[in-house]
């Protein structure tokens, strides 16, 4: 039998992954492209996710995770404090 291991994302894991899901090129992620993204991650709840990373990591409250500044590492440090893994 074999026993499938499950290590953890690293911080470059993660933010190469949010990045991929900047779908329009705006350096931003919108909520649906940051669901789209904790989904990928299985979450088993993406949509609480969101609204936790938002509530974390959107300094400026417009409803966005800017790539370009410190939101984005907020971002990065919240989904690995959630502590994601990759088979």
């Amino acid at each position: 039998m074999v026993r499938q291991v499950y290590v953890p994302w690293t911080k470059d894991q993660l933010a190469d992954t949010f990045k991929s899901f900047d779908k329009n090129g705006d350096n931003k992620l919108s909520p649906e492209e940051l669901q789209e993204a904790f989904k990928h991650l299985k979450s088993r709840w993406p949509y609480y996710r969101v609204r936790g990373a938002l509530d974390q990591a959107d300094g400026n409250d417009d409803g966005f995770i800017d790539l370009k500044n410190q939101e984005f590492e907020i971002l990065v440090n919240y989904a690995n404090d959630c502590g994601y893994k990759v088979a």
